[in-house]
């Protein structure tokens, strides 16, 4: 191990992206929290208007603080951690299906400036490595709108219209791509940037996301 990174890790040692206790760097969570994870971890099947999608967890508890420190709190460093679990799902799911591309779910440019960073983006730049899939940008979000979490379900459908255009319908155009999210809640913003894609003509579109807050909102699809 190069000595520069044994100091790197000594003044900031890896930590467990749900409780916040030190790991080691190799392991992806504390002993405790790895084992609530594979009681929890049982992989959600549903739709986003039409379009497969798998989640690896139930948003709740340790694994909504986890999200929420990738999303809010710049825990950026939990992106690999988690993608290694996500990756077994998703391979479980599509490990028929030979992938193009893995896309995500884009942000807004004053967001982003906001924020700083897509955890979406990042996440499905970490499941490109896991899964050996190259990662492309498919589609940027054209129209500043207001955060979904605050909307009802009419709100959020009409909230998301005009919000996502392709950026090169070439590049997705017979092509099998594979959108990521961090969560999905009514399937509608998987399902609107499904429905851009689809625009173009690929061959297949599946999505994934860490977790699913589906218990509020029930898919209309069943896949």
């Amino acid at each position: 191990m190069n000595i520069f990174y044994k100091i790197y890790c000594l003044v900031y040692p890896e930590r467990c992206p749900y409780c916040g206790e030190i790991i080691k760097s190799e392991h992806i969570a504390c002993d405790s929290c790895t084992e609530k994870l594979d009681e929890l971890q049982k992989p959600i099947y549903r739709g986003a208007y039409g379009y497969r999608c798998v989640s690896s967890f139930v948003y709740g508890g340790l694994v909504r603080r986890m999200i929420l420190r990738i999303k809010y709190y710049e825990r950026i460093q939990y992106l690999p951690q988690i993608a290694v679990i996500l990756a077994k799902d998703i391979r479980a799911a599509y490990g028929d299906i030979q992938f193009d591309y893995l896309s995500a779910v884009p942000m807004h440019k004053k967001d982003l400036k906001t924020r700083g960073y897509n955890q979406a983006k990042l996440l499905a730049i970490e499941l490109s490595k896991q899964l050996g899939i190259p990662y492309a940008d498919t589609l940027q979000k054209v129209k500043h709108t207001k955060k979904q979490q605050r909307l009802k379900y009419q709100q959020r459908k009409k909230n998301l219209v005009g919000a996502f255009a392709l950026i090169d319908k070439e590049a997705v155009k017979g092509k099998r791509i594979l959108m990521i999210d961090d969560i999905i809640t009514t399937g509608i913003t998987l399902g609107t940037c499904c429905k851009v894609l689809n625009r173009a003509k690929p061959e297949l579109i599946c999505c994934a996301t860490i977790a699913n807050a589906n218990k509020k909102y029930p898919d209309r699809v069943v896949i």
